[in-house]
């Protein structure tokens, strides 16, 4: 409600004006600290989750959304004025083997965890009662498990991954483990029926999906390597080796300081009649 109310602020004098939501994803969205209510504070974390993923999206029309939030009908298939309509959405990728594997990880977990004999050493959560009670999985560990099964995933970062998870949950192959947390992004996962007849097996049928904001940036962000692997990898050969040898043993050029001109050197003087002088 307060994004829609600032976004048309612009445009009160009938111009066309430009509305940018900015979003840190180094971070967890929260909210500032407020008196609620138990009530008042979940619906408004429900908000801001509405509000993140209203950011997060690349595929729908902005103003379409907008509008079927409010209960109004959007009878136009592009508002012609959103980045999405404007631009387009990003090509399309196949996720199928990512999405397999995170399910299958997020599957095997509750498997053993729920069974009498299962070993949560192997999880790496110790052997004592209170760990295996309160215990929730949290996506990032499920990455940490993928990374150790796959050499060929290590060089996805998280930021990808939230954005898969953020996809595999509304697709409903996902879901929130914990309800009574209150959180922007799915925190504690579980699996559904629903990912268990389509993402349990591998299979070879492609699984396009429009990747999220936060998915397009940590494909901007990869580095030139595909990995610290690929890296380590190289100097086994003698050629990448010695050419990298040479380039870490040639010298940098200094280039020579520039000479400060008197003007420069000198001290400065306030001058008389400045706001910024001291009246002593």
């Amino acid at each position: 409600e307060a994004y829609y109310q600032e976004a048309g602020r612009a445009g009160r004098d009938g111009e066309l004006a430009e509305c940018v939501l900015y979003a840190n994803l180094s971070r967890v969205p929260t909210l500032l600290p407020s008196r609620r209510s138990k009530e008042q504070t979940e619906q408004a974390y429900k908000m801001l989750s509405d509000c993140f993923r209203y950011g997060m999206n690349t595929s729908q029309c902005r103003a379409k959304i907008l509008v079927e939030y409010f209960g109004e009908d959007f009878t136009s298939k592009k508002c012609n004025l959103c980045d999405v309509c404007t631009k387009g959405p990003p090509e399309q990728v196949n996720v199928r083997e990512e999405a397999n594997l995170l399910f299958q990880v997020i599957s095997a977990f509750h498997a053993e965890t729920s069974s009498e004999h299962a070993s949560y050493e192997d999880y790496g959560l110790g052997n004592s009662k209170q760990k295996k009670l309160s215990y929730k999985p949290n996506l990032f560990f499920f990455i940490s498990r993928i990374r150790e099964q796959s050499q060929k995933l290590m060089e996805i970062d998280r930021l990808w991954w939230k954005g898969l998870a953020r996809i595999m949950e509304a697709e409903g192959y996902i879901k929130e483990m914990d309800n009574k947390s209150r959180r922007v992004e799915i925190a504690f996962i579980e699996p559904t029926e629903k990912g268990r007849k389509q993402l349990a097996f591998e299979d070879d049928k492609p699984l396009y999906v429009y990747p999220e904001a936060d998915m397009l940036v940590s494909l901007k962000q990869r580095r030139t390597y595909s990995g610290f692997s690929s890296w380590g990898k190289g100097w086994a050969d003698p050629e990448i080796r010695r050419q990298r040898l040479e380039t870490m043993k040639r010298p940098r050029e200094r280039k020579p300081r520039r000479e400060r001109s008197r003007q420069q050197q000198r001290p400065l003087k306030l001058q008389k009649n400045l706001p910024w002088k001291s009246k002593e």
